[in-house]
């Protein structure tokens, strides 16, 4: 029997396309693509729409360009722990984690939400879970709140205006004129706190943070149930988080800074 009766062709053509982008680290163009693989431009467009939906690329901002979206950086992050940023940030968020023992997050921009590259769960029996992979809101919420935190106002205002906010509790703000006074607001602190905006009785704790080698907004945060996040313990809680994100941005800048000239 031939195994190869059995492939799935969209899918081999999909592969091709990421491979492609793996051996050329310049973006593409849907043209490009074509004449490299040798496939239809048709089909290249729709594979490509197809890719950048799902989060495997990303096209770059005002060309029709694309790049390797942060989902292939999400699937990397279970595969090796290498990563460059990641692999800077990762000690952090294992203190971060030790100190809290909350579950911390650490997400990237990919211009559709906040993506999770990297998580370390609670030991808590009752605990706030995150895949690796998964998308944030930017609009609610504080892991993908705080990544606004980090973008120029105008770029924020677009976002906010380009398309209806989604309602994911009551607690949820969808008015974009509000959300952007929340965003002044929370931008002049340095950190987000949410309670219920994404899931009803979950608080999130994040700082925003940039990383220049993605050439991404990020953040920093822990998550966990409401009736840990009160008081006194909220307000520590904010601390830990904001000094996690001092220190990630001090080792990120330190690892891709520039050699000095000679």
């Amino acid at each position: 029997m031939d195994p190869t009766r059995y492939l799935n062709h969209s899918i081999q053509r999909a592969l091709q396309i990421l491979e492609l982008f793996g051996r050329n680290p310049g973006p593409l163009g849907v043209s490009e693509i074509s004449r490299i693989v040798g496939i239809h431009k048709s089909t290249i467009h729709r594979l490509v729409l197809t890719l950048e939906h799902a989060g495997w690329l990303l096209r770059i901002p005002g060309t029709d360009k694309y790049r390797l979206g942060l989902k292939v950086l999400a699937l990397g992050r279970i595969v090796d722990r290498s990563i460059t940023s990641c692999s800077v940030a990762r000690p952090i968020l294992e203190e971060l984690a030790s100190d809290t023992g909350e579950t911390v997050v650490l997400t990237m921009s990919d211009e559709v939400g906040a993506i999770c590259v990297d998580k370390i769960e609670t030991t808590h029996r009752l605990k706030i879970s995150s895949e690796l992979g998964q998308h944030f809101p930017l609009h609610a919420g504080a892991t993908g709140f705080a990544v606004l935190l980090c973008m120029p106002e105008d770029h924020v205002r677009q976002i906010l205006y380009e398309k209806p906010l989604e309602a994911f509790t009551p607690k949820t703000v969808t008015d974009p004129g509000r959300v952007y006074e929340r965003y002044l607001e929370r931008k002049q602190k340095g950190y987000v706190v949410a309670s219920g905006e994404v899931d009803p009785g979950v608080t999130g704790i994040a700082v925003p943070v940039f990383f220049p080698f993605e050439h991404s907004c990020g953040s920093v945060g822990v998550t966990l149930p409401d009736y840990r996040a009160t008081g006194e313990t909220l307000e520590i809680l904010v601390q830990k988080v904001l000094n996690a994100a001092g220190e990630i941005r001090k080792r990120v800048d330190l690892t891709q800074a520039p050699p000095d000239a000679e």
